[in-house]
């Protein structure tokens, strides 16, 4: 439904009766097996400064997230204008609409992957998220350089170090930015990291 019909983008569903769709469909909505993540309260070692994130997707599409030392998190904010150059970018704070509350986020994770354009369409792109690829991920103000896995299309993403032990997440909620392989990535300053989307 759309809570406001006049609105841009405001389309939204009651997950408790989408449960009852489901299963008035026969579709088995019974717990998913969610191993693979792993989880740790005190950050890893080996992480650089990461205080503040920029990705941009395109000229009406960027957005950046700055690590609040109080809360442990990281604090949304959204384009507000387009930008034709990359030097006129301008942002607000991304609200929840139903508490008002700064989206915020314990892990932003971006991910490097695989797109491309899918057949018989010049606006729709096909994203592979199955195998694996290289990411960086973001807790607790630290940088860290990981890779990315989802072994078959039914399994839960996961991160691994270097080394191909676990990458640990902060607990709570994580936010996953997915870009092109060929994205550029650029310490614009120290803690400070620059995400460009590029595509083949």
């Amino acid at each position: 439904c759309r809570i406001d019909p006049n609105g841009f983008n405001f389309l939204v569903a009651n997950t408790e009766e989408l449960g009852k769709l489901a299963a008035g469909k026969g579709v088995d909505n019974s717990r998913q097996n969610l191993d693979g993540m792993s989880f740790q309260y005190l950050p890893p070692p080996g992480g650089a400064p990461g205080q503040q994130i920029y990705n941009r997707y395109s000229i009406s599409a960027y957005s950046r997230w700055d690590y609040d030392p109080a809360s442990g998190r990281y604090l949304r904010f959204q384009d507000v204008q387009e930008d034709n150059t990359g030097k006129d970018e301008a942002y607000e704070p991304l609200t929840d609409r139903a508490s008002g509350a700064q989206v915020a986020a314990d892990n932003v994770v971006v991910l490097f992957a695989t797109h491309n354009p899918d057949e018989g369409s010049n606006t729709r792109i096909d994203i592979n998220l199955t195998g694996s690829g290289q990411a960086v991920a973001f807790r607790d103000g630290q940088r860290y350089a990981v890779t990315w896995h989802r072994p078959a299309p039914d399994s839960v993403l996961y991160l691994t170090n270097p080394d191909g032990a676990p990458f640990p997440f902060k607990q709570g909620n994580t936010w996953f930015q997915v870009m092109g392989q060929y994205t550029k990535v650029e310490e614009t300053s120290p803690g400070v990291w620059r995400f460009e989307n590029r595509l083949p």
